[in-house]
């Protein structure tokens, strides 16, 4: 695992070898994504006093951070949850004079809503719906998928998904379960949970990964319990105070706050922007040309963009089998969110659960425990996967419009109480086209051990590169691997 005293040990012998002469309109690394893991390479590399250029293709800096002003207040539509194990994170912040606060995003209490009938999880082992055997009438449908991933999970340390030992287990959740022996009626409500893109297109080697690391922050037992949990979505947050740290914490005033102070202590070094068109590399340098026409060539490039946008780029160097397919073909997750301000708590009236999930086109509606249990209320409507690809097809306005008559038509008792505070769709942003990287089964044995390695003088950081860490925590994990290995390389 890469730390703070490997990283200080790497930067002290890079300071003692002589650094290559560079002509004046040369620079030392091109780094292309001003985004949380690609501003981390920068500043680490700035601060060992290499010339350091960042090109941008948007007006912004922050990639997948953003919070939108809204007239509700500001949203973080991105990355927001900053885990008292995020030490880069944490640790950047309070450099940066951030001020972390606790999440206040506890969900209201979940139900189901399953083939046109409102279905309780505390009664759902009873219910004449649950299709389901043995074991599997226990666990709430909205937890099938998620409860039997990490039921199945052998992984003890973060960075086990990657041993070629768990080789067998680089499979979908579908054949996981299959195997197992589990009946039908599960396997369909799991398609409706799983994790990642779908059951059938995510490798369960992927999904533990994220499990694992996660448990360390929520502090969990190896295997999850059917029926302790009735929140599947880790949304309950433990607001106790350890070093002044909520288990999860916001930045106060939205995450964007981070990549602008990022972006503020880079200076002129950041170009916005600048969509690169093509790499052309060597052993000894490369030359970045930027869809503008403008070039920049360097010592090292750091690609620190997702690869649904790498994969654009024009890429020239040696043959690099392993890096093409990742960058070709990994496929990436999708979330879109639409943001809502309730004018009061409708479900008051209509006496059914707060939050629900559902088997059909809305996917999960949370509301957000505002602690008086009166009057305006927080809420989402969250799309995943394949329901949310379909419903993103349509446009936001049409989109919007589409989620509101469905929200009415199952609880009428909201209508005229609802207001759209903002939406987002990171498959239809075009710099992004994604909203988390995924792997499909077969994917880590493929490529995915081995997709992080240099390709000549490209080095490659996002969160699509994570080895140990997730959210946040895993761009700015990269960003530092990266840097260690370009000094190393010095």
């Amino acid at each position: 695992m890469i730390t703070r005293r490997t990283f200080v040990a790497s930067s002290v012998a890079a300071s003692l070898v002589p650094r290559m002469a560079l002509a004046a309109s040369r620079t030392d690394v091109v780094v292309i994504g001003a985004g949380l893991s690609g501003m981390n390479t920068a500043m680490m590399l700035r601060e060992q006093g290499y010339k350091v250029v960042v090109l941008e293709a948007d007006s912004r800096v922050g990639g997948r951070v953003e919070t939108v002003d809204t007239p509700n207040g500001p949203v973080d539509v991105g990355a927001s949850q900053v885990g008292r194990g995020y030490a880069r994170v944490i640790d950047m912040c309070q450099k940066l004079n951030l001020r972390l606060i606790p999440e206040d995003r506890d969900l209201l209490t979940f139900g189901g809503y399953m083939q046109g009938q409102w279905v309780d999880a505390k009664t759902w082992e009873a219910n004449p719906l649950n299709l389901t055997v043995g074991e599997e009438r226990k666990i709430p449908p909205m937890m099938m998928g998620s409860m039997l991933a990490s039921r199945y999970n052998p992984l003890k340390e973060v960075d086990e998904w990657l041993d070629p030992k768990f080789a067998e287990y680089d499979i979908s959740l579908h054949e996981l379960m299959r195997r197992k022996g589990h009946s039908a009626a599960a396997i369909a409500l799991a398609a409706h949970s799983a994790p990642g893109i779908s059951i059938h297109e995510t490798s369960v080697l992927r999904m533990w990964q994220e499990e694992t690391r996660g448990r360390i922050d929520r502090k969990l037992a190896p295997e999850a319990e059917p029926g302790k949990r009735l929140h599947p979505f880790g949304e309950v947050n433990d607001h106790n105070l350890i070093d002044g740290l909520a288990m999860i914490s916001n930045i106060e005033g939205g995450a964007s706050k981070l990549t602008q102070a990022m972006g503020a202590q880079l200076g002129d070094a950041v170009q916005l922007g600048k969509r690169v068109a093509r790499i052309a590399m060597t052993n000894s340098g490369a030359t970045v040309t930027c869809t503008d026409g403008s070039a920049v060539s360097s010592r090292f490039v750091v690609s620190a963009i997702p690869f649904t946008m790498l994969r654009e780029v024009e890429i020239t160097g040696s043959a690099n089998p392993v890096a093409r397919r990742a960058i070709t073909t990994m496929p990436y997750a999708n979330t879109a969110r639409m943001y809502l301000a309730i004018e009061r708590p409708f479900w008051k009236e209509d006496g059914l659960p707060p939050s629900f999930s559902t088997d059909g086109p809305m996917g999960m509606f949370w509301a957000v425990d505002n602690h008086t249990g009166e009057g305006r209320h927080r809420a989402m409507i969250v799309l995943v996967g394949k329901v949310a690809e379909a419903i993103a097809s349509k446009g936001r306005p049409e989109a919007e419009a589409f989620l509101l008559e469905e929200l009415y038509r199952m609880r009428p008792a909201a209508r005229g109480l609802v207001q759209v505070s903002t939406y987002k769709d990171w498959q239809r942003d075009p710099l992004q086209k994604g909203c988390s990287f995924s792997l499909a089964p077969g994917d880590v044995n493929a490529y995915g051990r081995d997709m992080v390695k240099p390709w000549q003088v490209m080095h490659f950081a996002g969160e699509h590169t994570r080895r140990l860490d997730i959210g946040m925590e895993a761009a700015m994990e990269s960003g530092e691997r990266v840097a260690i290995e370009i000094l190393g390389r010095a």
